[in-house]
């Protein structure tokens, strides 16, 4: 496998996982289930590493939020 289509993969689960998180958080609040003090340092660690290191998020960011010139 070429090695950027892989690191596309990561990055696109590197987006995908701490959003899926969140839906996950959330869903448990509204139903009442206990939320782990695991998941909210594993929602923040996953925010923290998509918005320092994931280059396919920072493109996208920069593609939707950047000013135009």
């Amino acid at each position: 496998m070429d090695y950027y289509k892989l690191m596309l993969y990561v990055n696109i689960l590197g987006i995908c996982l701490p959003i899926a998180l969140t839906y996950l958080v959330i869903a448990n609040l509204i139903i009442g289930q206990p939320i782990y003090p695991s998941t909210v340092v594993i929602l923040a660690f996953g925010y923290a590493v998509m918005i320092k290191w994931n280059t396919l998020f920072q493109e996208l960011w920069q593609k939707w939020f950047g000013k135009e010139k």
